[in-house]
């Protein structure tokens, strides 16, 4: 299951990177001290301007965790679109950041992992009318999380083989990942967590937080294009 632990995941890398920054700037200057013992002031910082343009504009290889790259440009598309609480940046952040990494394309009981995209939800939509109930909470919060990453990150590959292919068109990623988050809010399971608040969120602002990943795409990562900054691997 993934967790909303996005700045949970951050380096000293990253701390360091914040500091380099606002040095910059003796007015908004801070101490590796101050980010690293008050929550309150550090969130307040990572949501100063310049840590995001210094995020957006670095050219060359950019030091900080990928855990940290998506948290800042997540937390500024979602505050666009009036989504401003933390624990929805932190979630959506580690969405992305799973996804990262091919092996979360598959399910999680699954043995051979596969690249495959539009057939995937439907398989999954399948595998849920066999398996018990504790299954059926993972794999449905797999699969919202799976339709939230693609009608996301790559809306123009929907529309394109939806075009093309009659496959699955954004509305039917919207519509799925919309009622799997409402299910899985009312699961046992994360009724006991905080994760209960934020699938209800995401259930209900399905289609806003995926316009917002799609602006981001759009406008700062250019999935389209050959990357012109690279993030430095742990």
């Amino acid at each position: 299951m993934i967790q909303a632990n996005c700045r949970a995941q951050f380096t000293a890398d990253d701390f360091s990177f914040v500091v380099r920054v606002l040095a910059k700037s003796p007015r908004d200057a801070v101490s590796l001290v101050s980010l690293l013992s008050d929550e309150a002031e550090r969130d307040a910082i990572l949501d100063h301007d310049l840590i995001y343009q210094s995020v957006v504009d670095e050219v060359g290889c950019l030091q900080v965790s990928a855990a940290f790259y998506f948290y800042i440009l997540t937390r500024r598309v979602l505050r666009r679109v009036s989504l401003d609480e933390r624990a929805l940046t932190d979630y959506v952040a580690a969405v992305l950041l799973a996804f990262s990494h091919i092996n979360q394309l598959r399910a999680p009981d699954e043995t051979n992992p596969t690249s495959r995209s539009f057939t995937y939800i439907s398989d999954l939509m399948t595998r849920l009318t066999t398996c018990s109930p504790e299954q059926a909470y993972v794999l449905r919060a797999h699969l919202a999380n799976y339709a939230l990453f693609f009608s996301g990150m790559f809306p123009e590959r929907v529309h394109s083989h939806a075009q093309r292919r009659g496959a699955p068109g954004l509305s039917f990623y919207e519509a799925v990942g919309q009622s799997s988050y409402l299910n899985v809010a009312e699961h046992p399971q994360a009724r006991r967590t905080e994760l209960r608040a934020i699938f209800k969120l995401l259930g209900g602002e399905f289609r806003r937080v995926r316009v917002a990943l799609n602006d981001l795409t759009d406008t700062l990562l250019h999935l389209h294009e050959t990357p012109s900054i690279l993030i430095r691997p742990p």
